[in-house]
């Protein structure tokens, strides 16, 4: 049940993120595109459908050109990289790396470095598993966009229904407040996840570029738009450029301090912005999320983090209206 559970929840958030990325590109498609004598322009469904045919329709093309390369990765190149970047030498490795300092001190940084290694590997293979396992269910990403259309052409009608139930005054007013607030942090994440996505984009050019990695640009282009599926997407990155077997001890530290960078410094501020979670909520959000799901957790951790922010305090506000109504009467 529980699989079934992450499962829905991250087709639900993807479809969300879909429809947040979408709906800026609505009003000007509609203002654009005209229908009629009097030159009317066409409805939303109408656009959607325009941006689906745009879309999917060379992705479609694509997706039958690189099938087979793409599921021989996964299921083949991706193990067979993850084998090659971990097959022992990590101890002489870090002992050469440590060998001018004293000896005690060697001792304890190779110590140290080696349980990283481990931690690192049991990581990147728990992650690859997933991998493997959430490509035979690929086909359900076919729901997202459906998802999506029903949420960008249903969402207002929805809530005016919605609003319409409830008794007219401070309720009404409190659940229409926080609709808005909800949809405030949720535009908030995906500003956050797009920001970061060019940011990672920009900086794997540039640090790809200097190393000398064969097609530097295509993998960094492809690294900011992995970045945008928390944790299986990182390691992609990194399967994908470690395989091109140049100078790949370079690219691992590289990508390693670029991770460090983005997930403690660059990332929490930007969902500190969006969101309004401080860098600590981030960084504990994301690890419990890791912890009790794995990637599909990293992936449903921020956003829930952030509407269960957002009912906190209107429950908190609400609770605090009733007790001076309350002490009114």
């Amino acid at each position: 049940m529980l699989p079934l559970i992450e499962g829905a929840g991250v087709l639900l958030l993807l479809s969300i993120f879909f429809a947040y990325m979408l709906a800026p590109a609505l009003p000007p498609i509609r203002r654009r595109v005209r229908v009629g004598r009097r030159r009317r322009p066409i409805s939303d469904a109408a656009a959607i459908f325009l941006l689906y045919l745009a879309m999917f329709v060379p992705g479609a093309l694509l997706w039958r050109m690189f099938e087979p390369a793409v599921k021989h990765w996964i299921a083949v190149t991706a193990p067979a990289a993850v084998d090659r970047l971990f097959a022992g030498g990590t101890v002489a490795a870090l002992e050469s790396a440590f060998a001018p300092l004293p000896s005690a001190l060697r001792t304890t940084l190779t110590r140290t470095g080696v349980r990283a290694a481990a931690a690192i590997e049991h990581s990147t293979r728990a992650t690859l598993a997933e991998l493997i396992t959430a490509a035979r269910y690929a086909g359900w990403l076919a729901v997202t966009p459906i998802v999506a259309f029903l949420l960008l052409t249903g969402a207002p009608a929805f809530q005016r229904s919605t609003l319409r139930v409830l008794p007219h005054g401070h309720l009404q007013w409190r659940f229409e407040e926080y609709l808005r607030d909800v949809n405030s942090a949720l535009a908030g994440y995906v500003r956050a996840q797009a920001a970061a996505a060019v940011i990672v984009g920009v900086t794997c050019v540039v640090g790809f570029l200097l190393l000398g990695t064969p097609s530097a640009i295509s993998l960094g282009v492809l690294a900011g738009i992995l970045e945008l599926v928390p944790a299986i997407g990182p390691l992609t990155v990194l399967l994908i450029a470690t395989a091109q077997g140049e100078g790949v001890m370079a690219i691992v530290l590289f990508l390693a301090a670029l991770r460090i960078v983005q997930d403690y410094l660059v990332y929490p501020r930007l969902i500190r912005h969006g969101m309004h979670l401080s860098t600590l909520a981030v960084i504990m959000t994301v690890w419990t999320g890791a912890v009790l799901a794995g990637a599909a957790g990293v992936v449903i951790a921020i956003p829930a983090a952030g509407c269960l922010s957002v009912s906190m305090r209107h429950w908190r506000e609400y609770r605090e209206i009733e007790r001076l109504l309350q002490t009114a009467k």
